[in-house]
């Protein structure tokens, strides 16, 4: 901001808003105590920092004189309305008010920097967060109950000895035709379910996975045979890889531990009387 404002065009700037602006700020209805809304050097030279943050250039003569309207105008309407007692039993600005106090004290809470003692201690201590989804890898063969409702079952068994054998046929020129993949890799549980519904997911994960393949096993399309390559149960991460989410969790924690005593330590400062309370 420095910089800034000893660039010649901000002081021509500043110059000229006296003459742009000056009808702006003198002649306001709103009124503090002494009818004043003062716009000071300080408001200016922050105006035209914002404006040169946001825009890349600096502000035209023009430019800061709507910021100062604008600025005035703002002042003026607040102003009023708290003459007029609008600030006063409004839940609204209340919670606006107690929500920008609660920023501000999560502006200046200070929080010490985390050594790895702390975060493996973190890490220890919230396994669950770190533990991977169960999650499994298969393909499948799709057979339609709706296109084959009395020969659904002969024609698994058939289709299952097929692929068993020792010199199968691709298994992707089998069965019927399929909306969706069919081959899916670490599929986790909970997508499991969305795509093939709870059932399908309940009977595939308690498969062992192998060579062979299996089945039938029912989905809400059908039935399906299925090779299951892999089945993870959801494992503990590393620390190593999961060092970066550690710190974030627990600067997110120790974060949320400063407001909260930093807003306990404002509260003490306040009787607290509650009617019929005893």
């Amino acid at each position: 901001m420095k910089s800034l404002l000893r660039e010649p065009l901000v002081h021509f700037v500043l110059a000229a808003l006296l003459v742009f602006a000056g009808h702006a700020i003198w002649t306001s209805h709103a009124a503090a105590r002494d009818g004043t809304i003062t716009v000071t050097e300080a408001d200016m030279q922050r105006m035209a920092a914002l404006y040169a943050a946001e825009s890349g250039a600096l502000p035209s003569p023009e430019d800061m004189a709507a910021m100062v309207t604008d600025h005035v105008r703002h002042e003026a309407l607040s102003r009023e309305a708290r003459r007029l007692g609008l600030d006063q039993d409004d839940t609204i600005i209340e919670r606006r008010l107690a929500q920008k106090m609660s920023f501000m004290v999560s502006d200046l809470a200070d929080t010490p920097e985390p050594d790895e003692a702390t975060l493996r201690a973190w890490y220890e201590a919230h396994p669950a967060t770190y533990t991977t989804a169960p999650n499994v890898t298969f393909e499948h063969v799709f057979l339609s109950t709706d296109r084959r409702p009395a020969t659904w079952q002969a024609d698994a068994d058939t289709l299952l000895a097929t692929l068993n054998a020792s010199s199968p046929p691709d298994w992707r020129t089998l069965g019927d035709p399929f909306m969706l993949q069919r081959a899916y890799g670490d599929l986790p549980l909970r997508e499991t379910i969305r795509l093939f519904g709870a059932d399908f997911a309940r009977a595939i994960f308690s498969l062992d996975a192998g060579d062979d393949w299996q089945g039938p096993v029912a989905s809400s399309f059908g039935q399906h045979l299925v090779h299951l390559a892999a089945k993870d149960p959801g494992h503990l991460r590393p620390f190593e890889d999961a060092r970066t989410q550690v710190e974030a969790d627990w600067r997110k924690d120790a974060q949320r531990t400063a407001n909260e005593q930093a807003i306990a330590a404002i509260i003490r400062r306040y009787k607290v009387d509650i009617e019929g309370a005893e």
